[in-house]
């Protein structure tokens, strides 16, 4: 009885006390799992700077920059193309989704209003230049159905066709909203222009000019429509219209591609490089046949002196390193070669896009018979010159000097004319050709192009076997150089349906050995771009 009564006294106090306490505020105790030091919502401002920034063309050191043969190496398991000795680096992602696809969307819903409707398009843009390339390199990917979160788990995936059509629809109307007598696009957090309009339209109509190009023969009608519309709305024609992103030699602001080779090969002048790589004999080759005001600028041999190494960029001294030709250090190898401290600056820049990539595809738009207001000889050469211009952007590292004199871009084009006589093909290599040289650094661009072109030609059977020449032993590509990149495998487990028909509808499968031959939708005719 005894314990009875103290339980109920002790019962009766406890709920004494805490119907004397203060009521909890939920709200309040939320708050104690918040980081005070963390942004829970959208400033726009700052996710358009991150947006540009994530925009800058991609780059594939291994695969691309080897396949393309601006690089080679001595060595076997870095070697992905030059030797093809194994698929490293050319399996896709769709980063492109959780990554730059989603923040932009997330920043479009922070900038609603007619007001804003500048800084819409330009988001646009980015959205578009961020995809194109993923689907260049993959084919069929998910886009309509893409980005709708738990209302699509499984999107389907379209055809490169339909997504060609709607990327460009959609930059379209995107251009055609743009308004001068509206706020810029972001100002000061626009690191390309500053939110100039007329900059961003010019941006906008370059990268249309490109993807209608990139139709030139799947569907030339249609190529040629989007071509003039794109050149009729105003595309980039001065170095002012660059978009590029600047960088510093100051940690955290270091160009990262840069960062890149300096940690995969040049850490130090001279010796042997970390995957013993150096620019490949095929690049330099042609920088020294045509007397190519840039091989000084961008290449330097080594040489020894008293312990240490002296760099020496004078021309006839450069030689490159033949791809897929070698497998161990050659007993000459600080002759051959390599990156200068120019191109390899930590501060140096990336060009996204410009005038040099625009008066070429406008070149082979005039080869091609359509109407841009130019001759095809005029843009080629416009092309060259502004392609010239661009390296004055590089810092300056003695003894090399990106500032390329009038004189001297006027020699080389003298001494290396546009085939005005000649026939498409060759006027069409010539300015493939040009592209390769121009273009250096945007490799997915530069593989996209040669792709469609065929242009220039590339030998990979450079091992010699009793006198002849073959492909590199043990290659996984049958000696070709890939022409797509595969589907990432993880789709096979959460969207198996969609995946397996888009893979059989591009003719690959993974029940069979891919060598990654298989085309994109524009990838047509009977050239490949390789001699062997």
């Amino acid at each position: 009885m005894k314990k009875t009564f103290f339980k109920l006294i002790y019962a009766a106090g406890a709920v004494l006390v805490v119907s004397t306490m203060p009521s909890c505020n939920t709200e309040k105790l939320t708050d104690l799992n918040k980081n005070p030091d963390a942004i829970e919502y959208v400033i726009p401002e700052y996710s358009f700077t991150a947006a540009v920034l994530g925009s800058g063309p991609g780059e594939n050191y291994r695969a691309l920059g080897q396949g393309l043969q601006y690089f080679s190496s001595y060595k076997e398991v870095p070697a992905t193309g030059d030797k093809f000795y194994n698929f490293n680096g050319t399996a896709g992602n769709f980063n492109v989704y959780t990554g730059q696809w989603n923040r932009l969307l997330q920043l479009a819903k922070q900038i609603p209003g007619a007001e804003n409707v500048n800084k819409r398009a330009a988001v646009e843009i980015l959205r578009i230049l961020a995809f194109h390339q993923q689907t260049d390199l993959m084919g069929d990917m998910p886009y309509t159905e893409a980005m709708k979160g738990l209302d699509v788990l499984k999107p389907k995936y379209d055809t490169q066709k339909s997504i060609y059509t709607a990327m460009l629809t959609e930059l379209e109307t995107a251009l055609k909203s743009m308004d001068a007598t509206k706020p810029n696009v972001f100002g000061n957090a626009d690191p390309y222009f500053k939110g100039d309009i007329a900059k961003w339209k010019k941006f906008g109509y370059t990268l249309m000019l490109r993807l209608g190009m990139r139709l030139s023969d799947v569907e030339p009608a249609t190529a040629k429509s989007w071509v003039e519309k794109a050149v009729a709305g105003g595309v980039m024609t001065a170095n002012s219209d660059i978009a590029y992103l600047k960088y510093a030699n100051v940690t955290g602001q270091m160009n990262p591609r840069v960062n890149t080779y300096i940690a995969g090969d040049f850490t130090s002048p001279g010796g042997d490089n970390v995957e013993g790589s150096k620019w490949s004999g095929k690049f330099i080759d042609h920088l020294k046949n045509t007397n190519d005001p840039r091989l000084p600028v961008i290449s330097v041999v080594w040489v020894p002196s008293g312990g240490s190494y002296t760099a020496n960029n004078t021309p006839s001294v450069q030689r490159g390193m033949i791809n897929g030709s070698i497998n161990t250090k050659p007993t000459d190898f600080d002759t051959y070669s390599e990156p200068s401290l120019l191109y390899i600056d930590r501060g140096s820049p990336i060009i996204t896009m410009g005038p040099a990539e625009a008066y070429l595809i406008i070149a082979e738009a005039a080869a091609r018979g359509w109407s841009v207001g130019t001759t095809a000889q005029a843009a080629y050469e416009n092309g060259v010159r502004a392609a010239m211009a661009q390296w004055a952007l590089w810092p300056s590292v003695a003894p090399h000097s990106g500032v390329i004199t009038t004189a001297q871009v006027d020699a080389y084009i003298a001494a290396n004319p546009y085939p005005a006589a000649g026939t498409f093909a060759q006027q069409l290599e010539a300015i493939s050709t040009q592209k390769w040289v121009s273009l250096l650094g945007d490799d997915y661009e530069v593989y996209s192009n040669w792709r469609r072109t065929k242009y220039p030609v590339f030998n990979y059977a450079n091992w010699t076997v009793g006198g002849n020449k073959v492909s590199y032993p043990g290659n996984v590509t049958a000696g070709k150089m890939w022409r797509r990149f595969s589907l990432p495998i993880a789709e096979r487990n959460v969207n198996p349906d969609n995946y397996f028909e888009a893979i059989k509808r591009q003719n690959y499968s993974e029940e069979q050995v891919d060598l990654l031959q298989g085309r994109m939708w524009w990838d047509v005719g009977p050239g490949t771009g390789q001699s062997n």
